[in-house]
């Protein structure tokens, strides 16, 4: 996380990634409130035996206030059984999920697909059991439902993100719903190669000593582990931009190196533009969080 970054944005972040840190929040905030609950009645019941004691007082009779402390401590320690661990379970959560989040997007790229900051963590970890398991095919369903349903916002907000592409991301939303797929997905990665180069100068589909140049830009990053893990599909080969040495001699997935040479005859399917579309939209979201 960078140093100048409030903590408040980092949270911010998290949360659009997962309503379940909301949730995590909203709980947290309930389990504070019981003991500050417990205090405010703790204090009404010193209040009350305070000023029992004193109306008994006689002459210069001292106040025995050992009662009062013994309460105090207990109040103490009843507020640290309670929050500390809920603390202590966040602050483990949050250390635990770059590592998670990255072998989950490694695997979704190894399977063509691409995070949509608009899903939620349940989904996310769903979608990873079921490639886990190797049910590609049940994943697919669910990644493909899901960007049918997306498909027309993220046209929407890539095109207000880069009005200067404007001509180029329509035409290729239009050939996508014309099921024209044999254009959307050539322009799709095309696109995206270029608003990589745009936003951080580096292309995805180029190499620079056996990785997409785009690892520069996540090299830089590395410190904020949070973030590095979200744009570790940029810093890694996979089927997408693997070169012909890099693929296997059977592979049939989608390559754009193979889409834009004219070597892939049969890339054109509502599948492959479902996962272009996935693409550009990760790199157009992605990039927006740390630029």
């Amino acid at each position: 996380m960078d140093k100048e970054k409030p903590l408040g944005t980092y949270f911010e972040e998290l949360n659009k990634l997962s309503g379940q840190l909301g949730q995590r929040l909203s709980y947290i905030k309930k389990e504070i409130e019981k003991p500050a609950r417990s205090m405010k009645l703790m204090y009404e019941k010193i209040e009350s035996i305070g000023k029992a004691m004193n109306s008994n007082i006689v002459g210069s009779g001292s106040i025995d206030l050992s009662i009062l402390t013994g309460m105090s401590e207990n109040l103490q320690k009843e507020m640290q059984k309670i929050v500390i661990p809920v603390l202590d379970d966040l602050k483990s959560s949050f250390q635990e999920l770059p590592e998670h989040i990255q072998e989950t997007l490694l695997l979704l790229g190894e399977n063509g697909w691409y995070l949509d900051l608009e899903m939620d963590l349940p989904f996310l970890w769903k979608l990873r059991n079921i490639l886990d398991e190797g049910n590609i095919a049940k994943a697919e369903d669910a990644l493909i439902e899901y960007y049918e349903g997306r498909t027309a916002e993220i046209e929407k907000i890539l095109l207000n993100k880069f009005p200067h592409r404007i001509h180029l991301i329509k035409a290729a939303f239009i050939a996508h719903q014309r099921e024209e797929y044999c254009l959307s997905i050539p322009v799709l990665l095309t696109q995206t190669d270029g608003i990589c180069k745009e936003v951080v100068r580096q292309y995805l589909f180029m190499k620079s000593k056996g990785r997409p140049q785009t690892a520069i830009y996540v090299d830089q990053i590395a410190a904020d582990s949070f973030m590095a893990a979200l744009l570790s599909p940029l810093a890694e080969t996979l089927p997408i931009n693997a070169s012909e040495r890099e693929r296997p001699t059977n592979f049939t997935g989608l390559n754009r190196h193979m889409v834009l040479h004219g070597e892939s005859l049969d890339y054109g399917n509502k599948t492959n533009s479902l996962k272009a579309i996935s693409l550009i939209n990760y790199v157009s979201h992605i990039f927006a969080i740390n630029n």
